[in-house]
């Protein structure tokens, strides 16, 4: 995950890091339905121009900044934020209100990401770095009630851990790290608890970013093993890996739809100053650019039922969480803050 400094504040934007060199694939056209970091700057991130045709790019149609107030809207949104001068991990509704702080340490928290129930909160912390420097932080994975309470932490290694993802179940959590050493992120998934680690990948390339199928079978993630990043799926026990994506851009954090047919990403050209949020379906194809804004767009997520998809944006400055309809329509501001709002998690209330 890159963090990059913009006039003193901590824009925290997940993107990503190296390069390194594997397995390609196709995946059936039908699904089920159902960090090592290279030293980076805002500069050196990219404008997404996948190779669409003229109609595969979406025009949206954007409300102004007004947050959107839907009575039947569905869950909750986690998120972290600086508004308190710190990042800190949050909840609001599915509408945008009743915002609740849920934790308070000097050290980061974020990368928030909701249990299926909506019961527990898995997320990042930095505070038992012993020696935090910014933005080369050590990561352990803890958890939490959606409440707030109930704080445990799951993992205490030598290395850092990155990107926790529920499986569908809620049984099982993915993550990643470099527990060899070998300068390369792997997958790999353990209990609720903390238990019973599993390896899921063995490449010489960075393997980052993974989120379950919602019937549990495939893991989407993002891998650099063909010299750029790429989306990939494989079974959820870590066989049968196969490309997705296999443009010169890069493809990041791929999230799945609630009925398995979609899966959607953000999308940049290495060296520029902006990314978009595209979808596809779940094979890897009919591509298509949802947002096109000159900034960073990113880090999608679907709505429980599948009508929006909520991400991070910079169109006005400092990143606010913004939602959409899956066909790039009604743009929404869920957040107006003068803070940065960033990785929102979605899931249905308990």
């Amino acid at each position: 995950m890159l963090r990059i400094w913009s006039d003193g504040v901590a824009w925290v934007f997940a993107v990503i890091l190296l390069a390194g060199c594997g397995a390609s694939g196709t995946l059936p056209a039908s699904l089920p339905p159902s960090r090592p970091m290279l030293s980076a700057t805002a500069t050196q991130l990219a404008e997404p121009s996948l190779t669409l045709s003229a109609s595969e790019v979406l025009t949206a149609t954007v409300t102004p900044d007004s947050p959107l107030v839907l009575a039947d809207w569905p869950g909750m949104i986690a998120f972290y934020s600086d508004r308190d001068g710190n990042p800190e991990i949050y909840v609001l509704h599915g509408d945008g209100s009743q915002t609740m702080r849920l934790t308070d340490d000097p050290a980061f928290d974020d990368s928030p990401v909701l249990s299926p129930d909506g019961a527990r909160i898995a997320f990042l912390t930095a505070r038992h770095d012993p020696e935090p420097q910014f933005p080369n932080l050590k990561y352990e994975i803890y958890m939490m009630d959606s409440d707030g309470g109930n704080v445990q932490r799951l993992t205490a290694t030598a290395a850092a851990e990155d990107h926790p993802a529920w499986s569908p179940e809620g049984n099982s959590i993915s993550f990643d790290a470099d527990y060899d050493g070998d300068g390369y992120y792997e997958i790999y998934t353990m209990a609720p608890d903390g238990t019973n680690v599993t390896r899921l990948t063995f490449n010489e390339a960075n393997d980052q970013f993974a989120d379950w199928s919602p019937d549990g079978a495939y893991i989407a993630f993002t891998s650099d093993r063909n010299g750029n990043w790429d989306i990939f799926v494989m079974d959820a026990d870590g066989s049968n890996q196969r490309s997705l994506t296999s443009s010169p851009d890069w493809e990041l954090f791929p999230a799945w739809s609630p009925d398995g047919t979609q899966i959607a990403f953000s999308g940049l050209v290495p060296g520029s100053r902006n990314t978009d949020v595209f979808v596809m379906r779940a094979d890897g194809s009919e591509v298509r650019r949802l947002t096109d804004s000159p900034r960073f767009d990113e880090n999608p997520v679907w709505s429980p039922d599948g009508n929006w998809i909520a991400f991070q944006t910079q169109r006005n400055g400092n990143f606010d969480l913004y939602v959409m309809r899956p066909d790039g329509d009604e743009v929404h501001p869920l957040t107006t803050q003068s803070s940065d709002e960033l990785w929102p998690s979605w899931t249905a209330f308990r």
